[in-house]
């Protein structure tokens, strides 16, 4: 498995052997630490500071301190969608800039025409709105012990439909007149 995936899976894992030792606060607890842990080494691996993940290490931290300083264990369950909603704004405001933001991000690996690029962004808005309120759904309708399990499960899932959608759009608006290092 590369190590790279590996490590995105490690704080999905510490939340559920958190639930199970302790609760719905040790599993908050322990996914920050998995997350912190995840990021020093994404730092350390790639020498740069990785700020997606280092936001939703603010975000979750944040989430979990005001929810065991309230004694309320929804903010828990509001991390996935208030990420999701964040990762959609983020991206929603990043296809409108020059270069834009997947662009900055992926153009490395994919060269995709300026159309497909905006569609990139399109269906990852759009996947990140769908996690968020598949989330408030399964928070309002699942026991604690069914929403941590939907909630390990969702990353990957998501991760999972990204790739996919990643890959058909690649498929369909690769541009091979472009030079890797030009932008669209």
């Amino acid at each position: 498995m590369d190590r790279r995936l590996a490590l995105e899976l490690l704080p999905g894992i510490a939340f559920l052997v958190g639930h199970w030792v302790g609760g719905l606060f040790w599993a908050a607890g322990l996914s920050v630490v998995a997350t912190a842990f995840a990021v020093g080494l994404r730092w350390r691996w790639d020498g740069a500071i990785p700020w997606l993940a280092v936001a939703t290490f603010v975000l979750i931290a944040v989430l979990t301190v005001a929810g065991v300083l309230l004694d309320d264990e929804s903010f828990v369950q509001l991390r996935p969608t208030v990420g999701g909603l964040a990762f959609a704004a983020i991206l929603a405001v990043g296809a409108f800039t020059r270069p834009s933001l997947l662009w900055r991000t992926l153009h490395y690996k994919l060269q995709l025409t300026p159309r497909g690029w905006h569609l990139l962004h399109a269906a990852w808005v759009g996947l990140a709105l769908l996690a968020a309120g598949a989330n408030e759904v399964a928070r309002q309708v699942l026991s604690t012990d069914h929403w941590v399990l939907f909630n390990v499960a969702a990353d990957p899932a998501l991760f999972g439909l990204i790739w996919i959608a990643t890959r058909g759009l690649a498929e369909f608006y690769w541009d091979e007149d472009q030079d890797a290092e030009d932008t669209p």
